[in-house]
Parts: C-alpha cells; sequence; structure tokens
C-alpha cells in the first residue's frame, strides 16, 4: 500500500438538481393550409400503396391488416409525437433518428434571431419511423382534413403530437428497398463473396422492425422465411431480445440468388418484404494474419499464480491455455465446444488478447494481474486463402446472440447451470464489426452492451476498431514519403484523416455509451529504427493512423481513451505505393502467440486497438486492487460490488490528459489545441498517477445515486493560502455512471448525470483544459480539469462539486448509481503538504458525522 493512498469523500449532502438554460432558436416554417397542400401528393402516394398491398394480401389466409413503416422527415423536432403515436390504435412507434441536414427552401428556413433576416444555414432534423396500418393512416388524414378546415379541438389531450408534426413534416414515405441496403454495406458483401466464396451459400444477416406483439412478430418471421425458402435458401437462425428491441434473423441464399440481390435487388420481392428494416453482412471480426507467424523468445512467466475469482474476463478466439505464459492464469469456458477443430497455430487472437490482458505488453515487465482471466470463446478459425485464416464468428451464429448468451451464462447462469463467473466485473471485448460503421441509428450490439452493463453492473472495454485502408488515401508514393520527416509524414496522415472522417469511424459495437472504448496510440515499448524498405508513419505516441475515431453517437467523445497499440512499419509495393508490412516482429505490442504445429510456445508482436484496449483491461485488474485496498483501509470493508464498474471506469480515465502530445497532434490535424477531443478523446491515461497521491497531490472518492431532479454536493476543504503568491494549481474531476436506455429513440440515453465546479467566484482553477466542455457531457462519462494560477483570496474555503441528475430519453424510478472521482495538486516547492492537510480536514468530517 503506498504512503499516500486514495481516500474517500464523506457523504454528500442532498439537493435540488441545477437546471441549464434553454437555447431558442427561430425556426420559419409553412402553414397548416400549405403544408395540407405541399403533402397532398405523398398521401395520395401513401393511400395507393396501402390499397395495392391490400389487394395483395387480400387471399391471404392469415387475412392480416396491410402495414407499412411509415418515415415522417422532420425539420427539427416534435417531443410529443412519440406519446401520440401511443396512443392511437393502428400506430406503433419503431424508432427515430438524426437525419442529413436539409437545405433550406420557401417553406423552411431560419431567421436571425435579432434582424429578423432569412439566413440560409442547413436544417437540422429527424427521421421518425412509424408502423401504421391503412385504418391508423386514414384517421390521421382525416385528422388533419378536419383541422384544415377549422374544427376545434380535433387533437384530443395525448394527441397534440398528432397535430405538431404535421407542421414539421418535409416529406413522409415508405421504408423501402433503399432504406434496407443503404449504408449497411450489403451489397459490397455479397459482391465480395461471390468472388471468394465460390459456389458456398452466402449467409447475412435479416434485422427486422420490431414488433412488441409476439403474433405479429411471428407473422413477419414466417413471411420473410417464405421469400427466403422461393429463393432456395434457409433461415439459420431466428433471434429475438425484446429489451433491447431486436429481431433479426441469420438466412443464407445460394449463389444465383445473391447474384439478383446485388444486380437488380429493388426487382427482387425480398427486398420488398415490409417487415424487414436492414440487410445486413453477417459479423466479422477484423483479425486477420499470416498462418505462419514466427515466434520469439520470452522472459520467463512469474512463478506466483493468481488466485480467487476472476475480475476480468476476455470474450475472443480460443487461446492457448497451455502456453508456458497462461498456464494456471485462465478461466476457459467453452459450453459451445469452440475448441474442437481449433488447430493450435490459429489461435492467434485470444492467445494475444489473454497475454495481453494478463501482462499487459511484455516488453513493459510489468506484473501479471493478481487473479485468474475468464475466457468465453466467441470465434472460430475460417480459411479466407492459401495462407491466410480470420477468426470470425461462426457462419451459423448471429453475433448478438453469441454475446448475449455468454454474458447471461457468466452471469445468472444457462438453463439449470448456475453462473459461471458472476463475480467478474470487466469483460474485454476486442472485436469489431469491419462492415458496421457507425450510422445514424445505434446498432443492435451496442445496444446489447449498454443493456447488459446497467443491468449486470459490469464494464465492457471495447476496441474501437481498425482502418488499416487509411494507406489508401494517402496521396503519396513510398518514395514520397520515405523522403519526409516525421513531422511532415503526421501531416499527411492528419490530411488523410481529416478528408475521409466518414470512412473511419468507430465500428460496432464501439459506439457504446455505457462501456470504455479504447483507439490505439502509435506506440510501443520496442526500440527499432526506420531502414531503406521500411519506414514508420507517424511520430511516436501520436493517435495511431489506423485507429478508428470519433465522435460517437450523438457526438458522445469517442474513443474514450487512447492507449498503447504498437507500431507497424510502412513498406512500398511493386506500384510504389504504400502499405502496412504484415508481420509478428517488432516493433509492436509482444504477447504470447502460437507457432509452429503448437507444442512450442513463445511470442509475437502486433498492433492495433484490439492490443490498447487488452492492456486497459490489464490495468482495470489492478486498479481493482488498488480500490478494494483503499476501500478494506478507510471503511473495513471491501469495495462495493455493485459500484466497481462506475468505480473502474472513472479511475482508468481519471489521469488521462492530451497534454503530451496536444501541440504536436494540433499541427498534424491543423486544428486548435482545445478542440482535439475528435482525435484523442478524452485523452492518454497515466493510471500509476492515480493509484497513489503525493504530498502535492490528493485524490478522492466519492459514491451516490440519484433519482430524477436531485443533486448531491461535495465538498473539498482546500485549507492553504493562494493569496500571496503565483501558485500553479490544478483540479481534475471525473463522472461516471451506468445509464439505462431507450433503444427505439434517438436520445437513447435514460438518464443524464453531470457536474458543476462552484469555488464562490474566486476564481480558484478557472480554465479548462483537455476538454471541450459541450461535449464532456454527452455520455456517461464526464472528464474535465481545470487550471489556475493567480493569486486570489481564499480563506481555508470548501471547494463544491455539485452532481445533478435528471431524466432524457425515458423515465426512471430507481436511483442511478455514481462515482466521481477528484484530484487537486499545487505545484511543487512551495512548501505545501496538500495531502496531510487535506486528508486530515476530511477525516475529522467522517469522525463528526459518525459521532
Amino acid at each position: 500500500m503506498p504512503d499516500r493512498h486514495l481516500i474517500l469523500f464523506p457523504s454528500p449532502e442532498r439537493a435540488d438538481r441545477e437546471h441549464k438554460t434553454p437555447v431558442f432558436t427561430r425556426a420559419v416554417k409553412p402553414s397548416f393550409g400549405r403544408q395540407f397542400t405541399r403533402l397532398q401528393p405523398s398521401f395520395s402516394m401513401l393511400r395507393t400503396a396501402f390499397e395495392q398491398k391490400a389487394l395483395k394480401i387480400q387471399q391471404s389466409p392469415t387475412g392480416i391488416n396491410p402495414e407499412f413503416a411509415l418515415v415522417f422527415e422532420i425539420i427539427g423536432t416534435v417531443d410529443n409525437f412519440y406519446t401520440a403515436v401511443k396512443n392511437t390504435d393502428g400506430l406503433e412507434w419503431i424508432f427515430d433518428s438524426e437525419a442529413e441536414p436539409f437545405n433550406p427552401d420557401d417553406d423552411f428556413y431560419q431567421v436571425d434571431k435579432d434582424s429578423g433576416e432569412r439566413v440560409n444555414d442547413s436544417l437540422n432534423g429527424k427521421l421518425y419511423c412509424v408502423m401504421s396500418n391503412q385504418q391508423a393512416m386514414s384517421q390521421l388524414l382525416s385528422l388533419w382534413q378536419r383541422h384544415q378546415n377549422g374544427e376545434t379541438d380535433v387533437f384530443k389531450r395525448g394527441f397534440a403530437g398528432l397535430r405538431d408534426v404535421f407542421t414539421h413534416i418535409k416529406d413522409i414515405r415508405k421504408w423501402d428497398a433503399r432504406d434496407r441496403i443503404a449504408e449497411t454495406h450489403a451489397v459490397d458483401y455479397w459482391r465480395d463473396s461471390l468472388e471468394f466464396d465460390g459456389d458456398s451459400p452466402i449467409p447475412f444477416e435479416i434485422e427486422l422492425f420490431f414488433r412488441g406483439d409476439a403474433a405479429k412478430r411471428n407473422n413477419a418471421t414466417s413471411t420473410i422465411r417464405r421469400e427466403i425458402q422461393s429463393l432456395g435458401g434457409r433461415v439459420i437462425q431466428d433471434c429475438v431480445i425484446s429489451e433491447i428491441f431486436y429481431h433479426g434473423m441469420l438466412v443464407e441464399l445460394p449463389r444465383n440468388s445473391i447474384e439478383g440481390l446485388v444486380n437488380r435487388y429493388e426487382e427482387i420481392e425480398l427486398s420488398q418484404v415490409d417487415d424487414i428494416m436492414f440487410f445486413r453482412p453477417t459479423c466479422q471480426s477484423v483479425f486477420v494474419s499470416a498462418t505462419d507467424s514466427e515466434s520469439y523468445a520470452s522472459n520467463e512467466e512469474d512463478v506466483t499464480l493468481p488466485s480467487g475469482d476472476a475480475v476480468v474476463a476476455v470474450f475472443d478466439g480460443m487461446p492457448m491455455q497451455n502456453h508456458r505464459l497462461l498456464r494456471g492464469r485462465v478461466i476457459i469456458d467453452d459450453p459451445d465446444d469452440y475448441a474442437s477443430g481449433y488447430e493450435s497455430k490459429y489461435r492467434i487472437h485470444g492467445t494475444s488478447m489473454v497475454s495481453l490482458a494478463i501482462y499487459g505488453d511484455l516488453e513493459r515487465n510489468d506484473t501479471p494481474i493478481s487473479s485468474p482471466v475468464y475466457v468465453r470463446p466467441i470465434l472460430r478459425p475460417k480459411q479466407i486463402g492459401f495462407d491466410k485464416v480470420t477468426e470470425s464468428v461462426p457462419d451459423n451464429s448471429l453475433f448478438i446472440d453469441v454475446l448475449h448468451r455468454a454474458v447471461k451464462r457468466m452471469m445468472e447462469g444457462d438453463g439449470e447451470e448456475s453462473a459461471t463467473a458472476p463475480n467478474t466485473k470487466v469483460i474485454n471485448l476486442s472485436i469489431g464489426d469491419p462492415v458496421r460503421q457507425l450510422a445514424a441509428i445505434m446498432s443492435p450490439t451496442a445496444r446489447l452492451l449498454d443493456f447488459l452493463a446497467y443491468k449486470y453492473k459490469i464494464l465492457f472495454i471495447i476496441s474501437a476498431g481498425n482502418h488499416p485502408e487509411i494507406v489508401s488515401f494517402v496521396d503519396k508514393s513510398f518514395a514520397e514519403l520515405k523522403a519526409l520527416d516525421i513531422t511532415q509524414r503526421n501531416k499527411v496522415f492528419g490530411e488523410a484523416m481529416k478528408d475521409n472522417q466518414r470512412n473511419l469511424k468507430v465500428l460496432a459495437p464501439a459506439e457504446s455509451l455505457n462501456g470504455l472504448t479504447i483507439g490505439a496510440l502509435y506506440d510501443d515499448f520496442t526500440n527499432i529504427t526506420e531502414t531503406d524498405r521500411l519506414i514508420l508513419a507517424v511520430d511516436r505516441g501520436l493517435p495511431s493512423p489506423i485507429s478508428a475515431i470519433g465522435k460517437g453517437y450523438r457526438s458522445v467523445i469517442t474513443p474514450d481513451l487512447f492507449y498503447y497499440g504498437g507500431r507497424e512499419f510502412l513498406r512500398g509495393r511493386l506500384n510504389d505505393k504504400i502499405d502496412w508490412v504484415e508481420s509478428s516482429r517488432e516493433p509492436g505490442c509482444l504477447s504470447a502467440a502460437p507457432y509452429g504445429t503448437g507444442d512450442s510456445d513463445g511470442c509475437a508482436f502486433s498492433f492495433g486497438t484490439s492490443d490498447a484496449a487488452a492492456q486497459i483491461t490489464h490495468e482495470a485488474a489492478k486498479c481493482h486492487d488498488v480500490l478494494n485496498q483503499v476501500f478494506l483501509d478507510e471503511t473495513g470493508v471491501n469495495m462495493p460490488v455493485d459500484d466497481t464498474a462506475i468505480l473502474l471506469k472513472a479511475m482508468l480515465t481519471h489521469g488521462a490528459s492530451w497534454e503530451p502530445i496536444a501541440d504536436k497532434l494540433a499541427i498534424a490535424m491543423e486544428s486548435s489545441p482545445k478542440q482535439l477531443s475528435k482525435w484523442l478523446g478524452n485523452g492518454i491515461p497515466n493510471i500509476s498517477r492515480v493509484m497513489e497521491c503525493t504530498k502535492e497531490r490528493i485524490t478522492l472518492i466519492g459514491l451516490g445515486a440519484l433519482k430524477k431532479d436531485e443533486g448531491d454536493i461535495f465538498k473539498l476543504p482546500l485549507p492553504v493560502d493562494f493569496s500571496s503568491r503565483l501558485m500553479k494549481r490544478k483540479l481534475t474531476v471525473t463522472l461516471s455512471y451506468l445509464s439505462p436506455v431507450a433503444p427505439n429513440k434517438q436520445a437513447y440515453r435514460g438518464a443524464q448525470l453531470w457536474f458543476n465546479i462552484d469555488d464562490g467566484g474566486k476564481g480558484l482553477v478557472p480554465d479548462r483544459q483537455n476538454t471541450e466542455w459541450q461535449a464532456v457531457r454527452k455520455g456517461s462519462l464526464q472528464h474535465e480539469i481545470f487550471i489556475g494560477e493567480n493569486p486570489i483570496v481564499w480563506n481555508d474555503d470548501d471547494l463544491i462539486i455539485k452532481v445533478n441528475c435528471k431524466e432524457e430519453a425515458t423515465k426512471f424510478r430507481t436511483a442511478i448509481p455514481y462515482c466521481l472521482f477528484v484530484s487537486f495538486e499545487v505545484a511543487e516547492g512551495f512548501g505545501v503538504n496538500l495531502y496531510s492537510d487535506v486528508s486530515t480536514k476530511i477525516h475529522q468530517r467522517v469522525q463528526i458525522a459518525n459521532s
């Protein structure tokens, strides 16, 4: 235990939450009468579509009522439309999402609030998707017609949203084949599969509109099953996870049917099935490697084996559990018998990730974690060429279902079997789907992780995803790039990243709200030099060019953190284009790896966001031990089990800063040093700094739970004289929590918690550092750094940190637990024993409260 350990805040004081000042914008929209005239052609098309569908299903033995998913393209937002839909028979809410900005026209535009003059800025909008039958659509038209005719009280209480949405409609239409295939990369996936998979049937996922009524879900499944069978295919799996509004089917079609979908999908009956939301490629992992990777002898492993329950779990490929670096340190749970047929030489990614979770980068010579690692294999090898293998989710399983079953089995059991690892609090998921980048709608897998995190109080540590294709966006030959110095190369890759942001987003499920998403730094612990044939891409310590970049869903800061992801050399190809060197030689992150026939063992180097996430998982296990000791010393009991995940989430983030590379990165990205969250998230964590305090720095931990509209006040005593001299000081505050979610609403986050700092207006730490203050409150993690230096009159006052809570996308009755890390520090050389003075005051208050 360190001499100056972290200490706990006394219980906070309860207060009302602070209310934000609303922001008003002025938009001009057409009159109700103009809307009625303008939208008549759209309504006529919908009426015709309903009539045609009714004729088509007239002979159906089920006698179903024709339904369509209707898309309302809205300028602005109509908050009460959701309530109105729920109250209307025949209408069913499906989802809402952000729309691409609308260009202004004569009907919709903005005016300057002061001058009243028109401005030509684009207009923000939303898409509301609602399932409607013919009667409901007719009722809507009737209500709007009556209102247009001057009738009053047409829209009774609870139905005002139906009226208000009408005045905001830019267009109304059916969900069609373009919606089902656009942005999902399905056609590209089908085309690639035709090229590489020969005559094999091609699997893919169909995501359905989730229907709350089981009978409607069954009817939708039957309809799709018939269409698949008519094309000579089969349904492999049908999966419903109602808690996250997900209904999906894994299907496969023969080559000729896939060719039809690729070449003329709008003519194929399957693409016209109204129950289908999206066609999606099946999930793949991003890890591909040569099967003949070289090996390296590693240092002898620590002889002390771990004990107790697993703190962290790794969901990945099957590791070599008898590898000399892993033996006795892993708990393998393989209920689906993935080990069968999983040759040792292919157990590459799982072996590496488990090794990194246990040891970190072996080149760093860190101590292995004190607890075993629970491993659930969810990937299997798949040959994709003569000397290539990919470890991916099997073709007969939906990734989301595999994850759901794995977590449920671990936390509460499977059937009659009891939970396999219920005390695990961290799950490493170094897997991303390369064909499912961040979109306007949260991916089902991210929704699942958020639901599971909140339900089981666990922390998912997720890799952001790799984009090695960044080299194809660099308009330089190898010779030209080699001739540049490293600062110039920084700018070359910075420009490529800025110009191609749309193609470099995080990969599902990295947009998770409750998880901790990790990007990769172009850094490791090797010492290498360039050669005539091999060069480095960017400066050491900058974000790796292959790392996915943010921001995340609804502009949440994503990735949250960047950590050591290793470096890889660039080389020139025959056409003098640049490419990454595919090698297990240094540089990179060193971890356990198979080689040969599987009897020998060694180590290999790798790089990417998977490595970064696994090393953060290693740090999480170390933080767990430190926190548990803090609670034992301060309270006499172990760390609260239900708060462990949020404590670890905050502690891993609390030491993060842009400071080490802010100026260098700002130059590379041609950005302000104060606006780097898109490229660096919350920064680079210095976790060892958070594990103990110094004479000039103290770190305190607060815990609480808030219901809506409540607030908690924490008081930090600072018995320091700041009035007589310039004394640099820094305040770092990190708030973490797990939020309930509303899976079918764009707002998504059920609860918002945030903190404010109050120093009584004295200017103790007036300047923000390392943050964009508008962005830090959008997720479930708020991390801010404040600095100051000027002399001020302080008079032994308290610094106030207030945590607030409000409802956002959904109502909740239970209190939302949260964790607060607060560090205050002053510069060295002033003779201030901040730790002693503050901790004495804190412990005095605890004694008074307990007396």
